[in-house]
């Protein structure tokens, strides 16, 4: 038992390893984009600089803002479509996305638990079930997951929150994708607009992206209640 602690001990830094080692590699791309974000044209100069590498700094940072999450995903999403256009940009951008997501939740339940106390926690005083034993008891826990990355900046407590549930994690990972797709559709086009100096579709665009939200904001617990009402 002992052994086998120290065995996930070794495979947890090196998988910190690992992520240290790409904040690291792309934190000079990631720099020249925070330093020239009103200058489109010298992000995607560096970018393609990069060669064969430049799509994959790119589904790097995208796997990064999902890990990292003070990172805004708006401004990587519409840099893949600035950058590579529509098609591209969004296989870049749902990639790194999956990615990320993929990292966090099987990091989290293969090595959080080296950490955790033995000790039962101390259940609440009314009984009443957290959102993590809610979502345990939905037949399709994935369908949370769904709704969830359809909200930009909410969504970041996807991965922190599912690696806690006992969702199979192929099926979080294509709703995580099929969620994050609406979104990632609108941070490309806009980049790809821009791109091709169409800023009165871009301003188009940014308003129904922002629409969008608000609808969804609005409504979310509606929506939520409507997936949680049978469970009890």
């Amino acid at each position: 038992m002992k052994n086998n602690k120290i065995f996930g001990i070794i495979i947890m830094v090196l998988f910190l390893g690992i992520l240290i080692a790409m904040i690291v590699q792309l934190l000079p791309l990631l720099t020249d984009i925070l330093n020239n974000r009103n200058d489109e044209t010298s992000i995607v100069s560096t970018v393609n600089a990069l060669g064969w590498r430049g799509p994959l700094s790119l589904v790097g940072l995208s796997a990064i803002q999902v890990i990292v999450f003070i990172i805004p995903a708006p401004a990587i999403g519409i840099l893949t479509g600035l950058t590579y256009g529509v098609l591209w940009g969004l296989i870049i951008f749902l990639g790194g996305v999956a990615l990320g997501n993929l990292f966090v939740v099987f990091f989290m339940r293969k090595f959080a638990s080296l950490f955790r106390s033995n000790k039962k926690k101390k259940t609440k005083k009314n009984n009443e079930p957290s959102l993590k034993d809610k979502i345990n008891m939905i037949k399709r826990p994935e369908i949370i997951a769904f709704f969830l990355f359809m909200i930009p900046f909410v969504s970041s407590a996807g991965p922190y929150l599912f690696a806690e549930t006992n969702v199979k994690l192929w099926k979080y990972i294509v709703a995580v994708v099929l969620g994050t797709l609406p979104t990632a559709v609108l941070y490309v086009f806009l980049g790809n607009t821009v791109s091709q100096g169409n800023y009165t579709s871009s301003i188009i665009i940014a308003a129904i992206f922002i629409v969008a939200i608000i609808f969804i904001l609005v409504f979310r617990k509606k929506l939520l209640n409507l997936i949680l009402g049978g469970v009890k």
